[in-house]
């Protein structure tokens, strides 16, 4: 993930050096062996498919490094990234050698996707933590348009309209301001609710291949589906952020059941246990099998745990819809199948709507940044609360409570309060939004 955000900076012009450890065995003034590490993730980015990088000009941007013998090159940056493993301790002591060098005034950021900002920088100086914040990528970070920015209660506000600033106008990023929660939006709201997927999927006897054909475009989502992202994360990065998710809102009723399912759980690990991680180990939810023709990708049986060769997934209630333009529309004839397909679609929806509900206003004080976390984020045609309001927002927290999904209780105050819609609109467009703590709209600032 380093290589590839320092390829987007690269790709905007920005020159950067990129860090990383040095290999336990390499011996003191051997460079090459010292840099092997960085030197291997860079060259992996300049390989990467998609590409990480523009074209072979931006290569000469990245500097590499590592964080023994050079680290004293940290002097000189104005923005310093850190992206190291998940995990507090290492993060706490980066940023007591990252304080010891680092010029006055260089911001300090985190891409931690889920620790809080506030114990990363434990111990450090007023200073320091004035500077410093939490900017989450989304990878990859070239082709996702989410950016996650992490103030803490030191931040200065100058330090944030600096970041955001930048990376909206010369990195291109969608930018989502979050507060220091758990996970934040986007990962909050994706696992949250892909938890209970799994969970409903694997009590219903869903196949790889129905799930992936139902929560697709059909949906308006990628054609990565559902178990294809999974692929596409990497089962193990799936397993430890919902691990972090879980330890780290145990006060979640909604999600916990789900997060703790044991079926959910034992799978994972089984995979994990025969280290099938997705795409990086080329076996997960799918496998490439060579064939006569050519290629095939067969797909995980989730009782015998065989992969299978594809087979043709067609439901009726997905025929019917499928010609249907508008998403609102599309997704108000699925919901209103009966089919297998139809019910999966419905519990899905209506799960989401309840989760994205339910994370307000503990993540943020009103639906949009939720709703812009999961477009550039997850790559969705919309977000929870502008399908909500597709489909109508009274008719759909009918239907909801008639199927165990009942929304959280500002959503019926929202409606008892003679405001029936998530968003205002004009012409088309939204205009203003409705913000939970002040039970009023306010105005949707556009970027100038």
């Amino acid at each position: 993930m380093g290589a590839a955000i320092a390829a987007h900076l690269a790709n905007a012009g920005v020159p950067v050096t990129l860090l990383d450890i040095v290999p336990k065995d390499a011996p003191e003034g051997d460079r090459e062996k010292r840099n092997k590490i960085v030197n291997d993730g860079l060259e992996r980015a300049q390989k990467s498919r998609p590409a990480s990088f523009f074209s072979s000009e931006q290569y000469s941007l990245v500097r590499t490094g590592n964080l023994e013998d050079d680290f004293g090159s940290i002097a000189r940056a104005d923005w310093i990234i850190e992206v190291i493993v998940e995990s507090l301790k290492p993060k706490q002591e980066l940023m007591a050698r990252i304080e010891a060098v680092r010029k006055g005034g260089s911001i300090v950021s985190s891409n931690t996707s889920g620790i809080p900002l506030k114990d990363i920088a434990a111990g450090r100086s007023d200073e320091f933590k004035q500077h410093f914040l939490g900017t989450h990528f989304f990878n990859p970070p070239r082709y996702l348009k989410l950016l996650e920015v992490i103030r803490t209660d030191d931040t200065r506000q100058e330090v944030v309209d600096c970041i955001s600033h930048f990376g909206e106008s010369r990195l291109g990023k969608g930018i989502v301001m979050c507060k220091d929660t758990p996970n934040f939006i986007g990962n909050r709201i994706a696992f949250g609710t892909g938890a209970f997927a799994l969970h409903y999927i694997l009590k219903n006897g869903y196949t790889v291949d129905e799930v992936d054909v139902i929560t697709g475009p059909i949906m308006g989502r990628p054609k990565t589906a559902t178990f294809r992202l999974i692929d596409l994360v990497g089962i193990d990065i799936w397993e430890h952020v919902g691990k972090n998710l879980m330890e780290g809102i145990p006060y979640d009723t909604y999600v916990m059941p789900y997060l703790q399912d044991e079926k959910a759980n034992g799978l994972i690990k089984t995979m994990l246990a025969k280290d099938w991680l997705g795409n990086k180990s080329k076996i997960g939810f799918y496998k490439e099998v060579k064939v006569e023709s050519g290629k095939e990708f067969w797909s995980l049986n989730l009782e015998t745990l065989e992969h299978e060769a594809p087979r043709k997934v067609r439901f009726e209630s997905i025929g019917k819809v499928r010609e249907i333009e508008l998403l609102g529309e599309r997704l108000k004839a699925l919901i209103n199948e009966t089919d297998r397909g139809a019910q999966l679609a419905k519990a899905l929806l209506l799960q989401g709507f309840q989760y994205a509900s339910a994370i307000i206003p503990e993540v943020a004080d009103s639906g949009k940044p939720v709703d812009d976390a999961i477009r550039w984020g997850f790559g969705h045609d919309a977000g929870p609360f502008e399908i909500w309001d597709m489909l109508g927002v009274r008719e759909t927290v009918n239907l909801m409570k008639v199927e165990g999904f009942p929304p959280a209780g500002w959503v019926d105050q929202m409606l008892a309060d003679g405001n029936e819609q998530f968003y205002e609109y004009k012409s088309g467009q939204k205009i203003s939004i409705y913000d939970v703590s002040r039970r009023r709209y306010e105005p949707i600032n556009r970027t100038k």
